[in-house]
């Protein structure tokens, strides 16, 4: 506070107060307060993110539904646990459905920035906007916001642990809610249990008896258990999973695709930085949980996974503060990376023939509830629309009741079909049969 008199009257005293580490720039810059305040900061990247929220989501939905978005829009009950896909899938009646979920899924995961920019070492000055900037210019995060998959959900979930892990103080009073988020991270998907070194570390620390600590740890992962041995479809669907990389190509090739969802997960600067900071702090629960996640990766690869590396190594950074001293050199690094891996990263148009196709058949007047009979290998993205979809088989009854015959394969029993028109302009060989 700083004071000024005079004799003849006193002159208005001006206060100081330390403005808290943000978005808005370094901590510890004073403001004055009272007249002339200016409005509030955190408004503005607040609803800057929500907008570039939806704009990804918008831009994701041009690109098309994949066969991983639409299993969770039906609900297709593998490889997940229900949790997430079923309150997913309960609302395919909405209209609107997929573009809901990437506009929530969108706005969560670029506003889990905040949980980054907390977990910034107290005294450190200006790290806590470093961390959430390099949340937000992660490949991984910025290709993810706009897709409805939950490796971004468990990234985000698993994120709020890395918090915990890194400021566990007075956590006693909250050990049921970290309990039901273990619970519902391991009921998401089953790569939440990739964390559960760092999961396990943080309920270590809790001073609260050991039976509770082990109830509120093992019991969710337990339930899991359970809930895997009754469903068959499930555990058929991980060990099917399991090795897809390594019989698609060599293990050099496997390494190779983990080093880049490693250089994806951090935009390559919070990769190097993040993986530097945990070894030098010798946070082993984070190393171990970033090697369980380089394993899974190892043994099986989706673009997607990139972002599981991402809470670890926003972690890691902030477990080594003297790593970040250079905050603006390291943010413009990072968004030099990023403009280059982004759009090297990001789904190309039109992956799927089906929204094509299915917009010709209506425009030919194959009103919706029509069955579609398709040759070949397809995606379930060919579910999730308006037609009934069945494998096509060599049964007259099939062929009969289809109106519409995609040929993903060769198919003869349609070709010459008396009835049978073929559509053009169309990027797969379709065949209609309307009614006249």
């Amino acid at each position: 506070m700083f004071h000024s008199s005079s004799a003849s009257s006193p002159a208005p005293r001006l206060r100081f107060h330390l403005r808290p580490a943000g978005f808005g720039g370094q901590a510890g810059h004073p403001l004055p307060t009272g007249e002339g305040k200016r409005k509030t900061f955190f408004l503005n990247p607040f609803f800057g993110l929500v907008f570039l929220g939806i704009a990804l989501a918008v831009l994701h939905a041009w690109q098309g539904i994949t066969t991983d978005e639409a299993k969770y829009l039906l609900n297709i009950p593998y490889p997940h646990p229900p949790l997430a896909r079923g309150i997913i899938g309960f609302t395919q009646l909405i209209p609107g459905q997929a573009m809901f979920w990437r506009i929530i899924l969108a706005i969560a995961l670029l506003l889990a920035a905040e949980l980054a920019r907390a977990c910034a070492p107290a005294r450190e000055r200006g790290v806590a906007f470093l961390l959430a900037g390099l949340w937000i210019l992660s490949a991984s995060v910025f290709v993810s916001a706009g897709q409805i998959l939950l490796a971004p959900v468990t990234a985000v979930e698993m994120l709020v642990f890395c918090y915990w892990y890194l400021k566990g103080e007075d956590l006693e009073r909250m050990i049921g809610w970290m309990a039901l988020l273990w619970l519902v991270s391991l009921f998401t998907a089953y790569q939440a249990i990739l964390f559960l070194p760092m999961v396990a570390a943080v309920f270590r620390r809790l001073k609260l008896p050991r039976w509770q600590r082990m109830a509120a740890l093992v019991g969710p992962a337990a339930l899991l258990v359970l809930y895997t041995a009754t469903n068959p479809l499930a555990f058929a669907s991980m060990i099917t999973a399991s090795g897809q990389n390594l019989g698609a190509g060599s293990p050099l090739m496997a390494l190779r695709d983990v080093v880049w969802l490693w250089v994806l997960g951090g935009s390559l600067v919070l990769s190097v930085l993040g993986t530097i900071g945990m070894f030098s702090a010798r946070r082993w629960p984070l190393i171990i949980s970033l090697l369980l996640v380089a394993g899974f990766t190892f043994l099986t690869f989706r673009p997607y996974y990139a972002i599981l590396f991402t809470p670890l190594l926003i972690a890691g950074l902030a477990s080594s503060p003297f790593l970040m001293r250079r905050a603006g050199t390291i943010l413009a690094a990072t968004l030099a990376c990023a403009l280059i891996l982004v759009p090297v990263t990001f789904p190309g148009h039109g992956t799927s023939p089906a929204p094509a196709v299915y917009a010709a058949a209506q425009h030919a007047g194959i009103p919706d509830g029509a069955t579609v009979i398709i040759a070949g290998a397809f995606g379930h993205e060919w579910q999730y629309g308006s037609y009934l979809v069945r494998r096509m088989v060599a049964n007259p009854q099939l062929l009969d009741s289809a109106r519409v015959a995609v040929c993903l394969a060769d198919c003869p029993a349609i070709r010459g079909r008396a009835g049978w028109e073929q559509l053009s302009d169309v990027p797969v060989e379709t065949w209609v049969r309307p009614v006249r």
